[in-house]
């Protein structure tokens, strides 16, 4: 709810792409930072208290954003803020979600899980993206606001009962703790992860665009763009649900390196279609489905493999210290797309976003290490 509302807002506040924009930087941005994140909470003996401290917090930043919208004085820079500190606590929240897996589950279970958890997300993501796009028709980004500050405290009283200790949590110093995270990609032994940081500059670049793209489609192909974009994100999120559901069934732990390179391709082709204007919302929903299908694909695959291959007392700072190369990449990605946008027109930046998908692919083929991925 709070990601189709604050990307919709931001583009109808000045009916500039580039603030829409602006508001993915600063959130890809932040997320860039949880590699500093990471090492507090895997040296956290209980990972459900770091749950229980955020979930409250971005309650009250969600709540305030509903606020400033209810009052009508919501401004660039306080949205802006509030973005800021939403994301910024999604940094442990989200290095928590990458933990837990394997700290109750085998390695054979993971992939497995993924695709029972994409059942679980099917309904979430689908109540979410139609609800906050049925919030966004009907009242306004407002009601997608005070959605997300209900859910956050509802997050954390489902957070207690949770069991989420480990056994061995790392006992040095922060600065300590942070360096082991790197040494990973050192070496002979670090060349699957340091392959995997490069494409991830590249790809995530690329990967990054789409909603921003699907917000600039509502807006400048439709008269009512408040009734079109929640059906267009909520087929895109649905997509990736169901594509997530697909590879739990299937498992293919033993070919994690091929859906790394027919993912990208995948998506690039799905985008490639859409750069010329289509009058039917049906085609346009089932081409964005199979973006969304193909990029959850690809962040399943690659950090399922993460779990399967490093212990749990390191996946905190592993999957930080990966998302870095992604986020640093995808956050100048959408400040790119933004500001050229004033120049270049819609179909051209789906051209561009698709060819830098399609030869992500052929990267990601011609790595031999990213090709023989699998746990």
């Amino acid at each position: 709810m709070y990601a189709v509302s604050v990307l919709f807002l931001a583009y109808g506040l000045t009916g500039n792409l580039l603030i829409a924009g602006a508001v993915l930087f600063v959130e890809y941005g932040v997320y860039t930072a949880t590699f500093l994140v990471a090492p507090i909470v895997d040296r956290a003996h209980d990972k459900r208290t770091i749950l229980l401290v955020c979930f409250p917090i971005q309650a009250a930043a969600a709540g305030a954003l509903a606020y400033e919208l209810h009052a009508g004085t919501l401004t660039v820079g306080v949205l802006l803020g509030l973005v800021f500190v939403l994301a910024l606590l999604w940094d442990f929240d989200w290095a928590v979600f990458v933990v837990a897996p394997p700290i109750v589950l085998e390695k054979r279970q993971l992939f497995v899980a993924e695709g029972f958890g994409s059942i679980i997300s099917v309904g979430t993501q689908v109540g979410g993206y139609a609800g906050g796009g049925a919030l966004v028709y009907l009242v306004g980004p407002f009601g997608g606001a005070t959605a997300y500050a209900g859910l956050l405290i509802a997050a954390t009283a489902v957070a207690v009962p949770l069991a989420l200790h480990v056994a061995e949590s790392p006992r040095t110093s922060f600065w300590v703790t942070f360096r082991r995270g790197w040494d990973s990609f050192r070496g002979a032994a670090g060349r699957s992860l340091r392959q995997l940081g490069g494409l991830e500059v590249f790809v995530g670049f690329f990967s990054a665009v789409p909603p921003l793209l699907i917000t600039a489609i509502a807006y400048q192909r439709f008269a009512t763009p408040s009734a079109v974009y929640g059906p267009l994100v909520t087929a895109f999120a649905v997509g990736g649900s169901v594509a997530g559901v697909a590879v739990g069934h299937l498992n293919p732990r033993r070919h994690v390196g091929w859906l790394l390179v027919l993912t990208p391709t995948a998506a690039g082709a799905c985008l490639l279609a859409l750069a010329p204007p289509f009058p039917s919302i049906v085609v346009l929903a089932l081409l964005l489905a199979g973006v969304g299908a193909a990029l959850a694909v690809r962040y399943i695959a690659r950090y399922t493999w993460l779990q399967g291959t490093y212990p749990p007392e390191l996946l905190g700072r592993l999957g930080a210290n990966l998302y870095f190369f992604t986020g640093v990449s995808g956050s100048i990605a959408v400040l790119v797309v933004g500001t050229i946008s004033v120049g270049i027109s819609l179909g051209t930046l789906l051209v561009i976003d698709a060819a830098g998908l399609l030869v992500g692919g052929l990267v990601a083929l011609a790595l031999p290490q990213i090709r023989r991925m699998a746990f």
